[in-house]
């Protein structure tokens, strides 16, 4: 775990309304973005591996994202970011064909089950409180440069300080898609696995509720009941993983607050991008095999 910390260091130190509230759990407000939280941590970024980089590149551009160029690495990670003034966003990474480190051999494990969102990054501006909250929930991590749980069912989680960087230029924030903030990140859990997020983020003073979602299109029998945790900049929503889901991975969209939600559907219309409505009455999203692995949500119901 160290080695893969160390690695990720040097990375990375340098849709959808809740209806209805469960029975007997808290009511969640019309809208989750506005449950009341201390949390001491925010959404930061996505890294998510793609076979093809610039083919990846390509999409996010025609998606109306602007693109923060990114650098060859040693061990041969190549990237580029889609980022916001906050820090948070998605990181484009395509590892080398043959693995140089623990790092892009994990990568490349990744690879074999399609491309799509490798880890998620959480940022903790106060490091020590992080610690302290960490501690006194007694939940075990390591820390060399990078804060990484020692929990193998949160190994898709790692801490950071900062994502924003000295050389972040407005442009890198000015998506003609109106896109203005990553406000939220959806998950699917088992139960142990969920059970051990919800410890954590709670610890970390997230606040908690309980809601019916709609996992899929806008149709009520795909509805299911998650648990939606706010945090400093946005939310984790966390469903039920099927039993009979193929995909290993535990993160599956993301959400973006929109200016123009016509100014957004323009972009996609005039890049023959493929998008449909999502459940909230103005927000659309688009599918996971348009944007490599995750499906993406713009929502202008802010």
């Amino acid at each position: 775990m160290k080695t893969r910390a160390a690695m990720f260091a040097a990375l990375a130190w340098c849709a959808l309304s809740c209806a209805r509230a469960h029975a007997g759990d808290p009511p969640l407000a019309a809208d989750s973005r506005q449950m009341p939280t201390q949390a001491i941590v925010g959404l930061d970024h996505i890294p998510t591996v793609v076979s093809d980089l610039e083919r990846a590149q390509d999409t996010y551009r025609r998606l109306g994202f602007a693109l923060k160029p990114g650098r060859a690495h040693a061990n041969g990670l190549r990237n580029a970011h889609v980022k916001f003034e906050d820090g948070s966003g998605i990181e484009l990474i395509a590892p080398p064909n043959e693995a140089t480190d623990d790092l892009t051999r994990e990568y490349l494990e990744h690879l074999k089950h399609g491309e799509g969102p490798a880890y998620l990054s959480l940022h903790a501006r106060d490091k020590t409180a992080l610690i302290a909250a960490l501690n006194a929930a007694g939940i075990a991590f390591e820390d060399d440069g990078l804060l990484t749980l020692s929990d193998p069912r949160l190994r898709f989680l790692f801490f950071v300080r900062e994502n924003r960087s000295p050389t972040d230029r407005p442009e890198h924030f000015a998506h003609s898609n109106s896109a203005g903030a990553m406000t939220g990140v959806w998950l699917a859990l088992d139960a142990p696995s969920n059970a051990a997020l919800k410890r954590l983020l709670l610890a970390l003073g997230a606040g908690h509720a309980r809601a019916s979602v709609s996992v899929s299109g806008t149709m009520r029998e795909n509805e299911v009941m998650a648990d939606v945790f706010r945090v400093s900049n946005g939310r984790i929503v966390v469903v039920p993983k099927r039993a009979d889901a193929n995909d290993t991975r535990p993160i599956v969209g993301a959400e973006f607050q929109v200016r123009s939600l016509a100014e957004t559907k323009r972009v996609l219309r005039a890049s023959e991008m493929r998008f449909e409505r999502a459940d909230r009455r103005r927000a659309i999203r688009v599918a996971p095999d348009v944007a490599h692995g995750l499906w993406l949500e713009f929502d202008a119901e802010h």
